[in-house]
């Protein structure tokens, strides 16, 4: 694991929307954040481990974003209305979708940085190359691999800049087998926690992909310290719509970009409906259309 100082969250998952149903209230504390009026959403893929949350009624759809781009972005990370049987997606297929994007010249990614011009208000231009066939985004998906990295979300507009940790993101890195990433020991100097994130990030940039889970009707099952316990231990599959983080750029070779996660693709699982864990050890035995998957969801 990278050397972080981890705050508690938690994530919930599922793999059909279901019309509806209201999560069971939670008492929250008040959020310091900018109020953006209620979030509403008609569907529910948590059934009834939703929960409700303070956040709920303060940030609406498209949290606080001003410009038209980061509006339709932020729309599809709090999209709970994915349906239909999810397609397995491999990391091979998203480094070639990927591949596609950038093959656009669309000029897309972190404007705070000074590297992109941020999401298009027209996110169809991004997808003028994908391949024939090939997953889109919105489509319900799932991935089959291991959690190799839990850690909050940061102040964002999708989450009107709240900061509590109900109330924003839990960002999970997610890999098709194990990574070996090192935690800086306590005593660590400088230089040898920059050498343990430059190793780390060479792993996490060629062989990971980011998946989320959002505040909006967050099961326990689905925050950050419900999570953790099966990073680097069972073999998981991860469930929701496909989303193209344009905010962001993935690595390039094994570096990097500044403000930029370390990672192969900035298309996401975005937000998680679902994590199921397989009861086998062996990839051979989890492939998504097995029986041997039980929802973190299920009691």
């Amino acid at each position: 694991m990278r050397f972080f100082i981890a705050a508690v969250l938690l994530l919930p998952m599922t793999t059909a929307s279901v019309l509806g149903q209201e999560p069971r209230n939670e008492s929250a504390k008040a959020q310091v954040c900018k109020n953006t009026g209620k979030f509403e959403s008609s569907c529910n893929p948590f059934s009834k481990a939703a929960v409700a949350h303070a956040v709920d009624n303060t940030c609406a759809i498209t949290g606080d974003a001003t410009t038209d781009g980061d509006k339709a972005q932020d729309r599809l990370k709090n999209n709970l209305c994915a349906n239909g049987s999810a397609r397995a997606i491999t990391m091979k297929e998203l480094t070639a979708l990927q591949n596609s994007v950038d093959a656009t010249g669309v000029n897309y990614g972190n404007e705070h940085e000074g590297k992109g011009g941020g999401p298009p208000a027209d996110r169809s231009t991004l997808f003028t190359k994908l391949p024939a066939g090939s997953a889109k985004e919105g489509d319900l998906v799932s991935f089959v691999g291991y959690i190799v990295e839990v850690q909050p979300g940061s102040s964002e507009t999708v989450d009107c800049h709240c900061t509590e940790t109900d109330a924003i993101d839990v960002h999970i890195a997610v890999a098709d087998h194990l990574l070996d990433l090192q935690t800086a020991p306590a005593n660590a100097t400088k230089e040898q926690k920059h050498e343990i994130t430059v190793k780390n990030d060479a792993q996490l940039c060629t062989n990971s992909l980011v998946v989320e889970t959002i505040p909006h009707k967050r099961p326990a099952a689905l925050e950050q310290q419900a999570i953790e316990p099966l990073r680097d231990k069972k073999i998981v599959k991860i469930t929701g719509p496909l989303l193209f983080d344009a905010s962001h750029k993935p690595c390039h070779g094994t570096t990097p970009g500044t403000g930029d996660p370390a990672r192969v693709t900035v298309f996401e699982i975005h937000p998680v409906y679902d994590i199921a864990v397989c009861s086998q050890s062996a990839m051979t035995q989890c492939t998504a259309d097995s029986n041997n998957w039980k929802s973190v969801l299920q009691k």
